[in-house]
């Protein structure tokens, strides 16, 4: 038996996750050592009956990271690994995030809290640095057309905002319309 380093719960020998908290076992995790239960000493019964062949477990199939591996015994399965339990955005918990990140200056910190930063659910985390990356690249081909723009007319950085804002406006008519 095994002792999970996390919580402590005894496991089977073969447990790669711990059932009770879903942490991932180290490969040297503590054994469990239990003394073997002494029988009484009773008298054996003249015949003794056969015990039925001991049934070889088939090898156990590799199942993907979130699917439990169940191993066939003769009382039945038996679950030997648990995947860890993760933390999914439901759709409002997208919608909320997506309002919230809109916000120009709140947004963006929370971006990088969310993004950058180390919260424990991934799904947020991923989803955070997504919408970083995404707004970084905006704001990138933003610049790279206002840089164009003012190569382009030779005017200063006034006028290419002036001629800048009625074509982007024009180009999101076209695409929207």
């Amino acid at each position: 038996m095994k002792l999970c380093p996390h919580c402590g719960s005894q496991l089977s020998d073969d447990a790669k996750f711990c059932v009770e908290c879903g942490q991932a076992l180290p490969e040297d995790a503590p054994q469990v050592v239990t003394p073997a239960p002494e029988a009484p000493a009773a008298e054996a019964p003249a015949e003794a009956p056969a015990a039925p062949a001991p049934v070889e477990a088939a090898p156990v199939p590799a199942a993907a990271p979130c699917e439990p591996t169940v191993a066939p015994s003769a009382d039945g399965p038996i679950i030997t690994q648990m995947p860890p339990k993760k933390q999914m955005l439901s759709t409002g918990q997208y919608f909320a995030l997506s309002l919230l990140y809109a916000l120009p200056v709140i947004g963006l910190v929370f971006l990088f809290v969310f993004g950058a930063g180390h919260p424990k659910n991934g799904s947020l985390k991923r989803y955070s640095a997504a919408m970083l990356i995404l707004r970084l690249l905006v704001w990138i081909a933003v610049l790279a057309m206002l840089i164009v723009a003012m190569i382009k007319n030779g005017r200063l950085l006034t006028d290419a905002m002036g001629q800048f804002i009625p074509a982007l406006q024009n180009l999101l008519k076209a695409i929207f319309a």
